[in-house]
């Protein structure tokens, strides 16, 4: 139902929603070659990767758990399960940032945003631009700079910002933003 692709499109992974594992197809042997617990509905599609210490890892939300699994795609293993204040939808990153940024994007937190460091792996901030209205969808500047995050409502706005200090910097008012896209960061 959900698919990721390693950023050398050598490998698949992919998820039945209603299942409790995922998947990974390396397509250059045209096969199975891991098998990850993925419980919880996992998101691949919004999974992102990043270089850790010479790793790649990915991370993916769960829509139907508090919780981002972290993969490290060297060998395919589980790990770290981040434990979240509600299901997510979208995560993102930016090579310049240190962080991820992981909405919480239905249930009586989806104000929420979680900042997970991405070389210890811990949430090192937790983020509420609106309480009780729904926080979705970072997307970053060209230069990683500014996040923009979206207030999800029909009273909402496009929030920026400081990607290290997480100030918030201006609010753009807007009516439902439901997404940001960057060209220059796909």
């Amino acid at each position: 139902d959900d698919f990721f692709f390693d950023p050398g499109y050598r490998n698949l992974i992919g998820a039945n929603r209603a299942g409790e594992t995922g998947v990974v197809v390396n397509l250059v042997v045209g096969r199975e070659i891991a098998s990850l617990p993925l419980p919880g509905m996992p998101h691949l599609g919004s999974g992102i990767s990043w270089l850790r210490d010479g790793h790649r890892l990915m991370a993916v939300p769960h829509l139907n758990e508090g919780r981002i699994s972290i993969i490290d795609m060297t060998d395919w293993s589980l790990l770290k399960v981040i434990e979240t204040a509600g299901p997510g939808f979208f995560l993102r990153s930016h090579a310049n940032a240190p962080e991820i940024w992981a909405d919480v994007f239905a249930g009586p937190n989806k104000g929420k945003m979680h900042l997970i460091d991405k070389q210890s792996l811990d949430v090192v901030a937790v983020l509420e631009p609106e309480p009780g209205k729904t926080v979705a969808h970072t997307e970053f500047t060209r230069d990683g700079s500014r996040a923009l995050v979206s207030i999800w409502e029909d009273d909402g706005a496009v929030v920026v910002f400081d990607a290290v200090s997480h100030a918030e910097l201006m609010r753009l008012p807007m009516r439902k933003p439901s997404g940001k896209y960057n060209v220059w960061n796909k």
